[in-house]
């Protein structure tokens, strides 16, 4: 049966030399691997550039439930993004975005809210004209609530210290604590507060410092490695450290 879905592109593997394997996340489905035959063709209607990571298509499938891969048919933009390709910011933290999505979501089962959730955190980031310093960690906040584990915000004068194994913040941080590197900074903990007070985690501005941003992003990316293995060898985050100020 022919079905169409918008999706978005994961991962692309080289099959053959006009194919590919590719992972995308699609709104009906979720997670398929679907052979695109003669992508890589000069002469192909499936054009290799819309391959990219987070590349967003309309992509129809010859459906077969019970098959590990699917077949495509045509595949053609859905939503192009005008800034983002452009914007060596939004780039990186697009590659950011992908590596994270790849790694966390496996399910190969319809959620709409999520795939709405990241439909609308790249409009925002490909349309965001302000800062972008802090937009990872807005995301990984917003990433955390549509998994199932966002931190409990129940900050207050004697709990105003985070503990990323219990997703709360603590009193009396390091006393009789067996895990006391699970526990991140006053500073940080008064951030990530005020980051999770926010009725939508993408408006309102919050004045940050290059230092307390980082201490905050790898403090998440931590939380994010309780609850995800295969985020323990990271890699696109690194740079967004030093191009984010």
């Amino acid at each position: 049966m022919l079905s169409t879905s918008p999706a978005f592109v994961l991962k692309t593997t080289d099959y053959s030399e006009t194919s590919v394997i590719a992972k995308v996340y699609t709104r009906e489905w979720g997670l398929q691997s679907v052979m695109i035959k003669g992508v890589r063709s000069s002469k192909s209607r499936n054009k290799q550039n819309l391959l990219q990571p987070l590349s967003y298509v309309d992509i129809s499938l010859y459906r077969n439930e019970k098959a590990q891969i699917q077949y495509a048919k045509e595949l053609k933009p859905f939503k192009q993004w005008r800034n983002t390709p452009y914007d060596y910011e939004k780039t990186a933290i697009t590659f950011f975005i992908n590596e994270l999505l790849y790694k966390t979501i496996k399910e190969e089962v319809c959620d709409v809210s999520m795939f709405d959730f990241i439909d609308e955190s790249l409009t925002i980031l490909d349309e965001k004209e302000k800062s972008l310093a802090d937009f990872p960690i807005r995301f990984l906040i917003k990433a955390s609530t549509m998994f199932g584990f966002r931190p409990m915000n129940n900050f207050s004068e004697h709990h105003k210290w985070f503990n990323l194994s219990e997703g709360r913040f603590v009193a009396q941080p390091y006393a009789d604590n067996p895990y006391p590197e699970a526990i991140i900074g006053e500073e940080s903990s008064l951030l990530l507060h005020k980051y999770l007070s926010f009725n939508n985690i993408y408006q309102n501005e919050i004045n940050t410092t290059h230092t307390q941003r980082n201490a905050l992003f790898s403090a998440l990316l931590e939380y994010f490695k309780i609850h995800f293995n295969q985020l323990h060898d990271f890699k696109s985050h690194t740079i967004l450290h030093d191009i984010l100020r």
